[in-house]
C-alpha cells in the first residue's frame, strides 16, 4: 500500500474526558503497544449547540465526507489531518471538494517522501537535500516531461508550502534550516471597473514558474480554465445530437449553459421552486434568476449574480418542472416531492450536484451519499453518448469538448449578437462582464480580443489560401509544360 486519500462519511469532532463525565462514550483501540481505552464526548454540546472549547458557535463540529490522508500502513497522517481540520474550522461553510484536493496533494507529497526514503521533518544544511526542495525539483521535472500540468504542479507545491508554514506557526515545528527562501513580489491587476492596482504577495524559491508565451491565435479563452468556444457548425451538431439522443434532462442542462453561460454547479443546483411561476407573470423576453448565497443556487466563490433566461427557454423549464417525468424523480428523492428539490435529478431521484447548503450531515434516507456529487453524470453522458455521436457527424474521431466550453460559447455568441447590433466596444465590454459575472475586466477583454483575433486570423488564412492556390496552379502548369 501507499499513502493515499480516503473519505469518512461523517467526522464528528470529540474531546477526551474523564470516564465519569456525563454523556461520555468509551472507546477502545488496539495499538502496537497493546490495547488502549479512553472516553470522549462530542466537541459540540448536542443540548446547547455550544462548543466545549468556548470557540464561536458558527464553527462546525461535524464534517461530512471528510478527506483523510493515510500513510502507507493505513494509519492517518496526524499532522496533515489536524491541519485539514484547522482550516475547515476557519470556514463558516467549508467546501469539502476543495479540501479533498488539498488532501490529494498531501498524499502525493507523502508518496514521494516514502518512495525516496526522505524524512519530512529533517532539513539538512544542503538545501538540495531538504524535503521541500527535493519535491519541488521532482515536480518541475514532471512538468517538463509532460507528465504533469503546470497548474497542478503550482497547486501541489503551494499546498506543501502552506502545510509547512502552518507547522511552523501553529504546531511548533522548528526546522534546523529554512524550508525555503521567501521574498516579496508586487502584482499588477485591474479591478472590475478597469482601474489598475498593485498588491504585495509573498513568494518562495519553491514556486513553480512555468512561463508560457501568449498565443494570439489560440483557440481557447482563459475563464476559470482554458475554454474553447464552439463554432456555429459544432453548436448545430451538438443540438442535433442532443435531440437525437432524447435525454430530456441532459438536453435542458446543456441548453441552460449554452443560453446563460452558467457554470456546472450553478445549472445543476437550480431548484424546482425557481421555475414554478407561470411565464405570463413575467414581462419582456428576459427572465432573471438570482443566484448565490441565500437563493439555493450555487455559484463559484459564493458570489451573487443574476442569470438571464430567454423566455422561450423558461417556458420549457416551466413545462418540465410540472411534468410527470420530473415529478416522479422528485418523489424518489430524499425528502420527497417539494419545491426545494433540484430541478434536475437522476432517474433514481439523486441530485446531479450537491450545493453547499446540502452538504450537511450524511443522509439517512433512501439516497445515502457515498461521494460528493459534482456533475459526474453530465460528464459521463458527454463521454459515453454525446461525443461518440458528434464525432460521427463531424467526421472527426478525435473530436473533444467539455461542458464548461459552453460557457465560452455563450460569451462568443453574445459578442456576435452585440456586434450585429453595432454595440459600442465599452458598452459591449460592460454588458458581457455583467452577464458572465467576471470579477476582473481582463477576463472579459479576453473574449473580445479572441473574436477580433479570430477574424484577423481567418482573413489572413483566406488571403494566404488564395495566394497559395495560385502558386500551386503555376507549379502544376510548369510541371505539365515541362
Amino acid at each position: 500500500m501507499t499513502a493515499r486519500r480516503t473519505t469518512i462519511w461523517q467526522l464528528k469532532l470529540t474531546e477526551v474526558v474523564d470516564p465519569d463525565t456525563t454523556g461520555a462514550t468509551r472507546v477502545s483501540i488496539n495499538t502496537p503497544r497493546g490495547s488502549a481505552t479512553y472516553h470522549t464526548v462530542p466537541l459540540v454540546d448536542p443540548g446547547t449547540g455550544n462548543r466545549r472549547d468556548a470557540r464561536p458557535r458558527w464553527i462546525a463540529g461535524t464534517f461530512p465526507l471528510f478527506p483523510v490522508v493515510r500513510l502507507a500502513d493505513g494509519a492517518p497522517w496526524a499532522e496533515a489531518n489536524v491541519w485539514l481540520i484547522d482550516m475547515m474550522e476557519s470556514k463558516s461553510s467549508p467546501n469539502m471538494l476543495t479540501f479533498a484536493s488539498v488532501a490529494d496533494d498531501l498524499a502525493t507529497f507523502r508518496r514521494y517522501l516514502d518512495d525516496e526514503n526522505i524524512d519530512w521533518l529533517v532539513f539538512p544544511a544542503n538545501k538540495r537535500h531538504r524535503p521541500t526542495y527535493r519535491f519541488s525539483a521532482a515536480t518541475k521535472l514532471a512538468v517538463q516531461a509532460g507528465e504533469l500540468s503546470a497548474s497542478v504542479a503550482k497547486r501541489r507545491m503551494g499546498t506543501v508550502v502552506r502545510f509547512y508554514r502552518w507547522l511552523m506557526t501553529e504546531a511548533g515545528l522548528k526546522p534546523a534550516n529554512a524550508p525555503w527562501v521567501e521574498s516579496d513580489r508586487f502584482i499588477e491587476y485591474k479591478d472590475q471597473n478597469g482601474f489598475g492596482s498593485v498588491v504585495e504577495v509573498k513568494t518562495t524559491d519553491l514556486s513553480i514558474n512555468i512561463r508560457r508565451a501568449d498565443d494570439p491565435w489560440d483557440d481557447r479563452i482563459q475563464d476559470g480554465g482554458r475554454l474553447r468556444p464552439l463554432p456555429s457548425s459544432e453548436q448545430s451538431v451538438l443540438l442535433e445530437s442532443l435531440a437525437t439522443l432524447g435525454n430530456t434532462e441532459m438536453t435542458l442542462v446543456h441548453l441552460f449553459a449554452l443560453l446563460t453561460g452558467a457554470r456546472t454547479q450553478t445549472v445543476l443546483t437550480v431548484r424546482a421552486k425557481h421555475v414554478v411561476r407561470k411565464p405570463g407573470e413575467f414581462h419582456g423576453d428576459d427572465i432573471r434568476l438570482a443566484c448565490g448565497p441565500g437563493t439555493g443556487i450555487d455559484t463559484k466563490g459564493g458570489v451573487k449574480g443574476v442569470l438571464h433566461l430567454p423566455r422561450v427557454f423558461y417556458e420549457r423549464l416551466y413545462i418540465y418542472v410540472h411534468s410527470d417525468r420530473a415529478r416522479k424523480r422528485r418523489q424518489l428523492a430524499d425528502g420527497g416531492d417539494h419545491p426545494d428539490q433540484p430541478l434536475f435529478l437522476s432517474h433514481r431521484g439523486a441530485p446531479l450536484y450537491e450545493g453547499r447548503e446540502s452538504r450537511g450531515p450524511v443522509s439517512t434516507g433512501p439516497q445515502v451519499r457515498r461521494h460528493v456529487k459534482t456533475g459526474q453524470a453530465v460528464r459521463q453522458f458527454i463521454k459515453d453518448e454525446l461525443l461518440p455521436m458528434m464525432r460521427v457527424q463531424l467526421g472527426n474521431p478525435r473530436y473533444e469538448f467539455s461542458f464548461h466550453d459552453l460557457r465560452a460559447t455563450f460569451g462568443l455568441n453574445t459578442i456576435d449578437a452585440m456586434t450585429a447590433n453595432e454595440t459600442r466596444y465599452t458598452r459591449a465590454l460592460d454588458q458581457l462582464r455583467q452577464l458572465m459575472w467576471h470579477a476582473r475586466l481582463s477576463t472579459t477583454e479576453g473574449y473580445l480580443s479572441y473574436r477580433e483575433n479570430r477574424k484577423l486570423f481567418d482573413a489572413v488564412q483566406d488571403g494566404w489560401g488564395a495566394h497559395l492556390s495560385s502558386l500551386i496552379t503555376c507549379a502544376l502548369d510548369a510541371a505539365v509544360t515541362t
